[in-house]
């Protein structure tokens, strides 16, 4: 029996399966996506200082860092071309605690909340397969909010004469950078993975009673990780 001509039937079948199931993005197709996010922040700061000078309890100083969290990532894609696409990232709120390095180590001094809305221009390498490897640029504005000193910071600042701390932290404008991929389950479902770099630069104030001032210049600057399901219109 002659298997050659079943068998490449067979296989154009199969190849002919095979691209029925790609699906290339197209001009005005909206692309939804929801999942978890992680920011990472990699943070450095100025010293922090009091009135002006350097902060010192013992002859040394402080910096301040900010700790990790994940929340809900959501992400709006407008197809403008079958490669370019204008992307719009939300999230729900970010909450993280400023602690202390050097003299300050160990002690957690503030807790706040961000959001992080960017807007991006997105570019597919090659929309028309099933794995659809993107990078993108855009602007980041992060907004800090509901700033609050920690109770144990409250106590320790206390200690130096500092009472009745007030929080805040100024908002940043800055470069967001971006790679990831899209991966088509079927025409309207997919997965997709994606890694940012976002420049978030902000100054750290306590304001207490008397006037005093702490203050530190804050770079958090983090990688920002996200896995998604999304959902084309």
């Amino acid at each position: 029996m002659n298997l050659i001509k079943p068998l490449s039937a067979s296989l154009a079948i199969v190849a002919g399966a095979g691209m029925a199931n790609v699906y290339a993005y197209d001009a005005g197709d909206i692309i939804l996506r929801a999942g978890a996010t992680y920011v990472a922040p990699q943070d450095s700061s100025s010293k922090v200082a009091l009135n002006g000078s350097t902060l010192s309890l013992s002859g040394g100083d402080s910096e301040l860092a900010v700790d990790d969290n994940t929340q809900l990532g959501l992400t709006f894609n407008y197809m403008l071309t079958k490669s370019w696409g204008l992307e719009v990232l939300a999230a729900t709120p970010f909450q993280h605690t400023a602690s202390g390095k050097g003299e300050l180590a160990g002690l957690n001094i503030a807790d706040v909340k961000h959001l992080p809305p960017t807007v991006s221009a997105v570019y597919y390498f090659d929309s028309e397969k099933a794995f659809k490897p993107y990078v993108g640029a855009g602007i980041n504005y992060t907004i800090f909010f509901d700033e609050e000193l920690t109770s144990e910071a409250d106590t320790t600042l206390s200690g130096l004469g500092l009472t009745n701390g007030s929080v805040e932290l100024t908002d940043s404008w800055g470069l967001a950078l971006q790679a990831g991929f899209d991966y088509e389950i079927n025409p309207q479902w997919m997965i997709n993975a994606s890694v940012r770099w976002i420049d978030i630069d902000t100054e750290a104030t306590i304001t207490f009673d008397g006037g005093n001032k702490i203050t530190s210049d804050v770079e958090i600057d983090p990688w920002v990780y996200t896995i998604s399901v999304g959902y084309r219109f």
